[in-house]
């Protein structure tokens, strides 16, 4: 795109000017209803009216909805056009629910001054049969979807003269989108959106706060057009008390297990607020750090009406809101928890009980993130460093009465080490550090969708397909021979014209469509990029009757539900349950009065940037000289604000790992050994992730094999490398410089690549949205394990078939790319070329060495076997 394709607007013009083009009913009723436009309104609505593209990025709480909104809704009081004019795409349906219910009201106050009459409808997976019989036949003003259903409707020939008269396409919270393959999805079906009407549509996006924008912009409108990009400073005050929580506790995180049988003897401290059953996580680990977690936000829920507790996962979102239940038994209704195996109900529940000011405290994992409305929250609380600065910001924008209110955040911390981290992230979100965006750059199963969707639709031209796709600012680059391969596989040949696969398309006089009615239904049934592993429902016996009524409470991890016996209890919406019926698919429960254990739920973890892993680096370097000149303290009091408890620990941190090692610094490497009887422990510091980490990992792991003849567990981490070795220490910096030279670096770890189970899985995501595998067959649930075993048998198939099959190429580069980083690891092994090694002899592990093997102990169940060489297992 142009330079000056994209213009940007950040002084917001005077109330005058960005009211101007609405009408005096309008103007009157906004300021009856809302008051005074905000700055993110003042930029967006004399843009919307002039028919420019525009991305707002500006801060949660700045009122994004309407800036996008009043403009659309000033225009169709006195547009004479039907039919549909405006689609709204969000990446949740809580999201779009939420925004459906805010128009309709806003609309309805608007009717009492004004003739607008006007239907906003709703599509999502959960819509009805008739509703959507309706919409066609009849379509909404303004129609509200997701992502999947938006490319299910343009997949349905139907709906091509529905989309004829659209106008206007609002993408909300797109800075959610943009970084998934979602997001690569949803730009190639605004491209196609734009065949069906006879003017492009004007493209509205809203976005937090995010960089770079003029990619963000790129991505919104496609290659070739101009966008206007109003970028609103976050000015609100913001306020972080940081705190340590690790004396006496087990900083190291619990591990899940099977659910923990009704008649298990209890140990532990038992809590006498809650009877004589212990704590959820006194009884699991014999460690009372949530015991000392209700002790420290006891205050804080006392003195606040609504406190919004965010713990990055949902097992632990679970234990939490257990805890808090049973802490304060009077409270019970008061207390909820939100996370995604929640079902639908029970989120809408929880959502609309916090938007009416009833919920005393709401713990949630990540799914409060977004811009759902949920009322006014007074502080959020972090149990736990969130991992990136952007999810610091979206987080903490939650609290807050109105727009300009002060932020309050409150982060709790269970080690030394993520103590320093919580400071470095919230300095950084202080000064507005926020990580870069990272675009899905063409995935190629996204783009076999694409073609599958053109094609349920009638005829299309290769090279007509082809211009369009590449459009759509992930796929601009997209080459030919790639497009072709796509092509290729989806019509069941490989590039020499041989049959290998069922055919998804048909041809005819250089055309193509899809193979046949049948094939069209059972593919659109499987369109969208959001996998789901194999989950069991849990269903809630309303009484203790056989025969009572049940209710969908939400669903845990099908490996777990298997391991579960009848009278097993486990927590799940904040309740002890016990097993007392397992059916095919669905585990039915009752609620009972007890110690349960935490479900297993599958997850990849949150990965941390590279930019925070790098400052956090920066940071204990700088700390070390800090330490040296006697002004840490001081350091830490002044420029960080932290209050004693958090300076004492961190300075104990700094200078334990100072006498007992070294700080680490970007002018050496630091690798300290810690020989042991059976074998030798080593601990490298770098300043990368754990993606790039993972490189290096892998790679050791292959060489140290070929060297030696012996294995070695390699186990990366944010911010390191975790080796052990079952042999006498490796004390030659030039034997370490060597297992990672550049050269070969990236042909062994191609190598390493072939014969793990890494990109077998990678293999096996990728064959579901790339429509290989269909998740639903008939419509229907696949059987549990059937998946997995039709993913290892295909993957071995088509690698000895076609080793360059474009399905097998996408896996490969994701593994390369998101998983692990080798553009990353390759950097680090230039630089480690010209860069001192420096290995230490320990004792023990240092403090920073004891950091480095808990974070990678949380990754150890998936990571450590993938690390062995496959003669080694």
């Amino acid at each position: 795109m142009a330079k000056d394709a994209i213009h940007f607007l950040t002084i917001p013009p005077s109330r005058e000017v960005a009211e101007h083009g609405l009408t005096p009913k309008v103007r009157a009723w906004f300021a009856t209803t809302f008051g005074v436009p905000t700055p993110a309104q003042r930029c967006a609505w004399p843009t919307i009216a002039l028919g420019r593209n525009l991305l707002l990025s500006a801060p949660t709480g700045s009122g994004k909805t309407l800036a996008a909104f009043v403009p659309l809704l000033n225009h169709l009081l006195t547009d004479s056009a039907t039919g549909l004019r405006c689609l709204y795409v969000a990446p949740l349906k809580a999201l779009v629910r939420d925004v459906r219910a805010n128009l309709k009201q806003a609309v309805r106050s608007l009717r009492e001054t004004t003739s607008i009459d006007l239907r906003i409808g709703l599509r999502t997976g959960d819509t009805s049969w008739r509703i959507r019989q309706r919409q066609l036949t009849d379509p909404p003003a303004i129609l509200l979807t997701t992502p999947e259903s938006f490319a299910q409707m343009l997949a349905q020939p139907d709906w091509q003269a529905v989309f004829r008269s659209l106008r206007w396409v609002v993408v909300d919270e797109i800075h959610a989108l943009i970084g998934a393959k979602r997001g690569a999805d949803l730009a190639c079906s605004l491209e196609r959106l734009d065949t069906l009407t006879p003017t492009p549509s004007q493209r509205i996006g809203l976005s937090a706060t995010c960089a770079p924008l003029e990619n963000v912009a790129e991505y919104l409108v496609g290659v070739g057009r101009s966008c206007t990009v109003a970028s609103i400073a976050d000015r609100t005050e913001k306020h972080f008390v940081i705190e340590p929580l690790f004396e006496f506790c087990s900083p190291l995180p619990l591990r899940d297990g099977p659910g923990v049988r009704a008649e298990a003897p209890t140990t532990g401290e038992s809590d006498e607020r809650a009877g004589t059953e212990p704590t959820l996580t006194q009884a699991a680990s014999g460690a009372g750090w949530i015991a000392a977690l209700l002790d420290r936000i006891e205050p804080e829920l006392s003195t606040n009406r609504t406190t919004l507790l965010f713990t990055n996962t949902r097992n632990l979102a679970e234990r939490l809101t257990w805890a808090l239940r049973r802490r304060y038994p009077e409270r019970w209704d008061d207390i909820a928890v939100h996370h995604s195996a929640l079902s639908a109900a029970r989120r809408r529940s929880v959502e609309r009980r916090m938007k009416q000011g009833r919920l005393w405290a709401i713990v949630s994992s990540t799914s409060l993130e977004l811009g759902i409305d949920i009322g006014s929250v007074d502080l959020v609380v972090f149990v736990h460093p969130p991992g990136a600065v952007v999810r610091l910001l979206q987080r903490v924008g939650r609290s807050g009465h109105r727009p300009d209110a002060p932020r309050r955040g409150l982060l709790l911390t269970a080690s030394a080490g993520e103590l320093l981290e919580a400071v470095v992230t919230a300095d950084s979100g202080c000064a507005g550090q926020i990580e870069p965006v990272r675009f899905a750059n063409a995935p190629l199963d996204v783009l076999c969708q694409q073609i599958v969707g053109i094609a349920m639709t009638g005829w299309a031209t290769p090279g007509a397909t082809f211009a369009l796709l590449q459009k759509a600012f992930p796929f601009r680059h997209l080459a030919w021979d790639v497009f072709q391969d796509c092509l290729d596989y989806l019509s069941g040949r490989l590039r020499d014209g041989t049959t290998w696969l069922p055919a998804r398309l048909r041809w005819d006089d250089g055309r193509f469509t899809i193979a046949d009615d049948r094939t069209a239904k059972l593919l659109r049934r499987n369109l969208g990029t959001i996998l789901s592993e194999d989950a069991c429902v849990i269903r809630l016996r309303e009484s203790a009757h056989e025969d009572a009524d049940t209710k969908t409470l939400g669903e845990v991890d099908q490996v777990y539900a298997d391991r579960l016996e009848l009278g097993d209890r486990f927590v799940l919406d904040g309740r002890c349950l016990e097993l007392k019926k397992r059916g095919a698919v669905e585990l039915v429960v009752e609620e009972v009065f007890g110690r349960p254990q935490a479900p297993r739920w599958l997850g990849t973890g949150v990965p941390m940037p590279g930019e925070l892993a790098r400052r956090i680096f920066l940071f204990r370097a700088q700390a070390g000289e800090m330490l040296r000149d006697g002004d840490l303290a001081a350091w830490l009091r002044t420029d960080y604000r932290l209050d004693q408890p958090a300076i004492g620990a961190l300075t104990d941190y700094v200078g334990e790992q100072e006498s007992t090692s070294e700080i680490p610094t970007l002018c050496a490497l630091t690798i300290e050994c810690v020989a042991m009887q059976a074998c030798t422990e080593y601990f490298v510091h770098t300043p990368l992730p754990r993606s790039s980490n993972e490189t290096l990992a892998r790679v050791l792991a292959q060489r140290w094999q070929r060297a030696k003849s012996k294995p070695c567990l390699a186990l990366a981490a944010d911010l390191g490398v975790y080796v052990m070795a079952f042999e006498p220490a490796l004390a030659s910096a030039d034997l370490w410089r060597e297992h990672w030279s550049t050269v070969h670096l990236e042909r062994d770890f191609y190598e390493h690549l072939q014969g793990s189970d890494l990109l077998k899985q990678q293999f096996g995501r990728i064959a579901q949205t790339g429509l290989m595998i269909l998740r639903n067959p008939a419509g229907l649930k696949r059987k549990v394990g059937g998946k997995d075993w039709t993913e290892r048998r295909l993957f071995e198939q088509v690698r000895a078939r076609c080793p360059n099959f474009v399905l097998l190429r996408q896996a490969q580069a994701e593994a390369i790319t998101t998983t692990c980083d080798l553009a990353g690891a390759l950097a680090f092994a230039e630089a480690l070329a010209r860069m001192p090694i420096r290995v230490r002899h320990l004792a023990k592990p240092s403090p920073f060495g004891e950091t480095l093997m808990q974070r990678a102990a949380g990754f150890a169940p998936a990571a450590g076997q993938a690390f062995l060489p496959d003669g080694a297992r």
